[in-house]
Formats: C-alpha cells, structure tokens, sequence
C-alpha cells in the first residue's frame, strides 16, 4: 500500500534537488501569468468592447499557460525517483499539452452539466437573482426558497471531492501515458484503495492553501491599499494583493504538483518508461 506520507518526502526531496531547474518554468507560468492577470482583474472588470475582448483572451492565454507549466512540474516529478530530466519534462509538456486540454475541456463541460440541475433549481425558486445581482439584500425568508438548490449542491460539492481524490493523478497519467479519455479510468485505478487518504489531504490542502492566499492578500493588498489607498482598476493594492497571491499560488502549485508527480510514480513503480520520452 502506498504511503501519502512517503510520497509527500519524496515530493519535498524533488523539490529540493530540483529548484532550480523548475524555477524558469514556475516563475513564468505559475507566478508570473496569474500575477498580470489578477493585477489586470479590476480592469477587466470595468472594460468594454475591444478592450474587455482584448483582457478577456489575455485572461484565456495565461490560463493556457498556467495549465502548460502544471504540465511541466508534474511529467518532471513523474519520472523515476533520482532519474528525473528537466528536457525530458520539456518534452511531455510539449508533447501532451493538446491531450491535457481536452481532458480539461471534458471535465469542465461534464461538471456543468451536473450543476445545471442545481442553478434550474435556483431559478426556479422564484428569488430576483437580478436584484440581489444590483447589490440587493437577501432576506432569511428568502433563503427558505433555496432549499432544494442548496441541498443539491451539497451533493455536487461532496461529488467534487469525492472525485477529486480519485482523479487526483490524471494530470500525471496524460504526462506519462498514452491515453485519451482512457486516463480517467486510469486514473481511478491508480487510486484504488486511497480515496479516503487523498480526501483528507485534499481538505487539509485547502485548508492550509486558503489561509496562506488569504493571509497574503490581507497583507500586501489591504495595508498597501491604506497605505496609497484603492482606486480600483489597476491600484498599486490591486498590483500589490494580485503579486503576493501569485507567488504564494506558485509555491503552492509546486508543491502539489511535485506530490502529483510522485504519487503517481509511487503507485506504478520505479520502471524506467524510455519509451514515453521517444
């Protein structure tokens, strides 16, 4: 059986002995890309026409990023323990970024499919959602109508961490297997038997990921937003909040994608897989 708490050492030993070799991808995908576009958010948010067209497809272009530098950090994690190749990383990344783009586009396009019921549910409740969109209270009573939206996405959020643990290595099956949407039930088999486990570091990851994010924008965008205060659009708070984000984001996402990369490994064995670099 695999030990989380193993794989968590080996997933901080790669990061150690690794550092710098991931450093130029992470700063650029993971820090760099969603610090302008966060920085860019009020912006955005008050933008019209070209302009919002224009931020809209920067937005697209650093989440692509983001998605292809993820890539990266776990198809480098996954190779065995010891013998892990930046270039080789270089190549997955490359190699399987289109068969990573289609899986998200599937997961995404499947999970709004099972939230639909949800959001019929709430429409149908009858509460002006327009009004409380213009900055309108909602009443307690008017919580009551919510009831079977509400339960139903209760269901779908404990559906999502269910099947978060199960799917948790699916970015590591398309870096390092040959599989279309045979990585999904890949992935299910490579978690037989550690759901549980997973779930548990699923919540204490989000856990602690919130409260890092959290206490990063308090800091740097509320005390830089009383200092030279918040005018909105692009503020030296709303700079300062969206840097501070990113890079507690990027550590983060290095971190998880190392423990994705290792687990994925811990599972499968030390084999050499030549034939996946060829």
């Amino acid at each position: 059986m695999v030990s989380v708490g193993t794989v968590w050492d080996r997933a901080v030993d790669f990061v150690r002995d690794h550092l710098g070799a991931v450093m130029p991808v992470l700063l650029v995908t993971q820090f760099a890309a969603p610090a302008i576009s966060g920085s860019l958010a009020g912006v955005r948010a008050d933008a019209t026409g070209g302009t919002a067209m224009g931020l809209g497809l920067l937005s697209v272009a650093t989440t692509i990023l983001s998605l292809w530098g993820a890539l990266y950090l776990v198809g480098f994690a996954a190779q065995p323990t010891g013998r892990e190749d930046r270039y080789a990383a270089m190549r997955i990344a490359k190699n399987r970024f289109l068969p990573l783009i289609g899986i998200s586009i599937v997961v995404l396009v499947a999970l709004g499919i099972l939230a639909l019921p949800g959001i019929l549910l709430a429409v149908a409740s009858g509460i002006d959602f327009t009004a409380i969109a213009s900055g309108s209270t909602m009443q307690p009573s008017e919580l009551g109508k919510l009831g079977s939206a509400l339960l139903y996405f209760l269901a779908f959020a404990i559906f999502i961490l269910w099947l978060s643990a199960r799917l948790l290595p699916i970015n590591a099956v398309v870096a390092m297997e040959r599989r279309g949407l045979g990585a999904f039930g890949r992935a299910f088999a490579l978690t037989r038997g550690l759901m549980w486990k997973l779930i548990g570091l699923i919540l204490l990851y989000a856990i602690v990921a919130g409260i890092a994010v959290s206490a990063a924008q308090f800091v740097f965008g509320a005390v830089a937003a009383l200092i030279f205060g918040d005018s909105g659009g692009l503020s030296i708070a709303a700079v300062g909040g969206s840097v501070a984000v990113a890079a507690v984001s990027a550590v983060l996402a290095l971190y998880q994608s190392a423990f994705i990369g290792k687990l994925y490994r811990a599972v499968i064995g030390e084999q050499d897989d030549v034939a996946v670099f060829a």
